[in-house]
């Protein structure tokens, strides 16, 4: 946390001011019990009898200012560190490679970035706060019950360190289900997340109740762990009193015979005994706070265990500045875990020709596609632009050149223009052009706003089609230098996918594209048609050459073909 706080030294400085005035104008207040007693009741001093109420109004004033102040300045800056934790930590984890998020439960991701955080949150905004000003008091206490008797404050105070050894105890037990609690949180969260997002799917199977029996057992599990937290927890409180109470009958007995004796006067012992008493105020609080800031300890050490991860695909540092116009897999190998995705694939692609890559499902079609924008690194092989290895190249300026749409259409809750321009500035023209050009234009402009409608989560209000086509629109927009289309018309009607066909016609000419199809209206387009069976291109021609020589896109064409 060093490098967030240098930035704050002046509300530091403030706040560390503020908490000694709190924390002197409270032991102040217990110094003066022995006036009190002393001057006021037995003495009968009418002097002090006016002096000393507006000395206690006045710091009661200052421990009041005090209070805020400090409550006030490290508050802001414990929001403004957390707020910058976030931040970075939302921003590394969008730098990981894709392969991290697919072994990753978003449900998780999402727990450590709103749940953790909230426990730093509360530990650095609120309990450093009052830690650091009740540790102060407890000081002041201290230093007015050891000036009022130092052999009492010897027996007062030699049982707060015995305590320490089972506090500790305590202190271990809770960390541990702290974790396990945040652990459990994290399954609850990823468990609403695949509620919400297959909702369609637990409609159409009537399987509401399976759904909420499993979420049961989470939160179940959820709450016995936590009730164990709330019991270790619980413990200190007591035990803090009683150790209390050894120390406050032990001072009874030794101060009421120095009393009696002649060698404290009531009002030094009345000051000693309210410096005593309020000691265990602070104490008691600094140990429930402790308990909680654990559970900050355990938050923070799962996002800097978060932080301390790398990707694995590392950018390289190579700008492309002219326009992409060769691509080249040379013996290029994939592998997932122990599965085979490409075995062997050799391909070149050209800026102004299309080349389609068709093949049964599980064939290493997408695995191929997912290369070109390095979502994944090849096992083995080679992937060549213009010649040098992809690796070499600045991630953000290949990526900037690159079009994609995939099977799973992303929509955003936003307006259509920012659907259609993300990531880029926003030129209104180029994004009619640009739906337009997809077969989108249809539809949009006979929305309530136009380009300007917001979109609901997902895309929900609109069709299968409709969605396809906007992110279609999305991937033109860029310009593209590679056009990477993977069953992108799967859920166009006849009409739409002819618009997308004349895109197509007009884009090709200016980029590098890529159709991964199982249509034959779009697959007939390619300059080039390879087909890929189990990780390896098998044959590879025209849509013509193909039906004459390969039995194996003839075996596919007749799924391809219409009835």
């Amino acid at each position: 946390m060093g490098p967030y706080l240098r930035g704050y030294i002046p509300r530091f400085a403030r706040a560390t001011l503020a908490s000694v005035l709190y924390a002197g104008a409270q032991a102040y207040l217990a110094y003066l019990i022995k006036p009190i007693m002393d001057g006021i009741f037995i003495a009968q001093d009418r002097a002090e009898l006016i002096r000393l109420p507006v000395l206690i109004v006045g710091l009661y004033f200052v421990q009041s200012v005090g209070r805020y102040v400090q409550t006030v300045d490290l508050a802001f800056v414990g929001e403004d560190v957390v707020r910058k934790v976030r931040d970075r930590l939302l921003g590394h984890v969008l730098g990981f490679d894709y392969g991290f998020f697919g072994s990753r439960r978003g449900g998780e991701l999402i727990s450590r970035i709103t749940n953790d955080i909230a426990r730093i949150r509360a530990a650095v905004s609120q309990h450093v706060s009052i830690v650091f000003r009740e540790s102060l008091s407890l000081i002041g206490y201290i230093s007015v019950a050891v000036y009022q008797s130092p052999r009492l404050a010897f027996y007062g105070l030699v049982v707060v360190p015995l305590a320490a050894v089972p506090l500790s105890f305590f202190a271990k037990r809770v960390k541990k289900l702290s974790h396990r609690s945040q652990e459990k949180d994290s399954d609850i969260t990823s468990r609403l997340s695949e509620i919400f997002n297959n909702m369609e799917l637990i409609k159409a199977h009537n399987s509401e109740d399976f759904e909420l029996s499993r979420f049961q057992k989470d939160n179940l599990e959820f709450r016995r762990i936590n009730m164990k937290g709330v019991r270790v927890r619980e413990i200190a409180s007591p035990f803090m009193e009683f150790v209390g109470s050894i120390a406050v009958a032990t001072v009874i007995w030794f101060g009421g015979l120095q009393i009696i004796d002649g060698k404290l006067t009531p009002g030094q012992f009345a000051s000693f005994a309210a410096a005593l008493f309020l000691i265990y105020t602070p104490l008691k609080r600094i140990s429930k706070i402790y308990n909680q800031m654990l559970e900050a300890v355990a938050a923070s050490e799962r996002i800097w265990d978060m932080l301390d991860r790398r990707p694995e695909i590392r950018s390289g540092d190579l700008v492309l500045q002219a326009p992409i116009r060769q691509l080249e897999f040379v013996d290029a190998h994939l592998n997932y875990g122990e599965v085979q995705a490409l075995r062997g694939v050799s391909l070149e692609l050209k800026r102004g020709e299309m080349t389609a890559i068709v093949g049964d499902s599980g064939g290493g079609k997408s695995s191929l596609a997912a290369l070109i924008p390095r979502l994944y690194d090849l096992s083995s092989g080679q992937l060549l632009v213009e010649g040098r290895d992809i690796r070499e190249l600045e991630l953000g300026s290949l990526r900037r050149r690159i079009g994609m749409v995939t099977q799973r259409v992303y929509v955003f809750r936003d307006t259509v223009t920012t659907n259609v321009a993300y990531g880029l500035e926003v030129d209104r023209k180029a994004v009619e052009d640009s739906l337009r050009r997809a077969g989108a234009w249809e539809f949009v402009s006979a929305m309530p706003e136009g380009i300007d409608t917001v979109l609901e989560e997902f895309g929900s209000n609109l069709s299968g089609g409709q969605r396809q086509r906007l992110a279609i629109a999305r991937a033109l927009y860029r310009r593209p230098d590679i056009l990477i289309l993977d069953e992108a018309t799967s859920a166009l009607d006849n009409v739409s996918e002819a618009a997308i066909r004349k895109a197509l016609e007009d884009i090709t000419p200016e980029c590098i594209t890529l159709v991964i199809a199982h249509r034959l209206s779009t697959v007939e387009l390619a300059d080039k048609i390879h087909i890929l069976k189990e990780g390896k291109i098998v044959a590879q021609g025209t849509m013509q050459e193909l039906l004459e020589t390969s039995a194996e896109y003839r075996r596919l064409a007749e799924g391809i073909l219409p009835e």
